[in-house]
């Protein structure tokens, strides 16, 4: 593509050689009447079946199309950032392959940035998946997810989703990170909505998700928890433990002093070495938030750099 293209739709995919053609074919329709200019990147995870030859003879005579390989199999999240890097859009939008998603909603969510929103994510009301291995899960995690973090969205899991690059670009996606965007976009000030998509069954290949998923999830979970709350201000989170085991060492040491000062011929050896372990904890958790500030002040600092920088470039 010579133009610049304006949106950067992102298609993760992973052994999808059934879904390909139909992809393409729905793609085809949609590029045509789609008044912007339009780029779509597709990322190979890794795929054991045909999806990459497929590939490569559908992006000879489409000139919107990318296409890009990751060398081995390294998850949605993985694909979706390799993905983000290619993307030259100022909008960037990410759907599944599986054309359970509709990309005639991508002009209903581009609509919603252009009323000045940062993200708008697709909700699929009317899902039409199996209920207890799909929908279940989906709706448990949902809530946990809405609840713990505090970004009220009503389907994280949906794929499709619209950024603007300039939000989505500076964020490190790794692990299964790729549901918890509203999130971390919410941690950088971005306004976010969400708006019905349609969903529709899966009519070719197979899921790649189930219930084997809901462990990472709930770990990814605690991270994300940590990083929207405590990545600013690190010392709140290093801060309580310094407290506690300065307290605990203190009460440990009061009892040893009142011991030691009744008389007691007999000291036991289990209050001193308590008192100690407690004042190293301690100091393990203060300079480990002192170092934690440190490094986020650096952040901040060389982030200031970069905008006066650019700031003065524009002058």
């Amino acid at each position: 593509m010579n133009c610049v293209p304006e949106v950067s739709i992102v298609i993760p995919i992973y052994n999808e050689e059934e879904c390909l053609p139909h992809l393409m074919a729905t793609l085809d329709a949609f590029i045509t009447r789609f008044e912007r200019i339009c780029e779509v990147i597709t990322v190979d995870d890794g795929s054991k079946d045909s999806s990459m030859p497929l590939l490569r003879a559908a992006v000879k005579t489409r000139p919107w199309l990318v296409v890009a390989k990751l060398r081995a199999n390294r998850g949605q999240t993985a694909a979706m950032a390799a993905g983000l890097e290619l993307a030259r859009g100022s909008i960037v939008i990410f759907m599944d392959a599986d054309l359970q998603n509709d990309p005639a909603d991508i002009p209903r969510l581009i609509a919603k940035l252009d009323e000045g929103y940062d993200l708008v994510s697709g909700w699929r009301r009317r899902r039409q998946d199996r209920a207890f291995s799909r929908k279940f899960p989906s709706w448990i995690a949902n809530r946990l997810i809405g609840r713990f973090i505090g970004v009220r969205v009503h389907d994280y899991g949906c794929t499709l989703k619209a950024y603007r690059a300039s939000i989505l670009k500076p964020l490190h996606l790794y692990s299964d990170m790729h549901r918890f965007l509203p999130a971390l976009c919410s941690s950088t000030g971005a306004r976010i909505t969400e708006i019905e998509v349609k969903h529709h069954p899966r009519r070719h290949g197979n899921s790649k998700y189930g219930l084997n998923r809901v462990l990472k999830v709930m770990g990814d979970l605690l991270v994300i928890k940590l990083i929207v709350a405590f990545a600013d201000r690190p010392m709140h989170y290093f801060g309580p433990f310094v407290i506690l085991f300065l307290l605990f060492g203190g009460a440990t040491a009061g009892m040893h002093f009142i011991n030691a000062s009744h008389g007691w011929r007999e000291q036991s050896i289990v209050l001193p070495a308590l008192s100690v372990l407690s004042l190293i904890c301690c100091l393990y958790f203060l300079f480990m938030g002192l170092l934690a500030d440190l490094i986020v002040r650096a952040g901040r600092r060389d982030a200031r750099a970069l905008t006066r920088g650019a700031a003065e470039n524009l002058r």
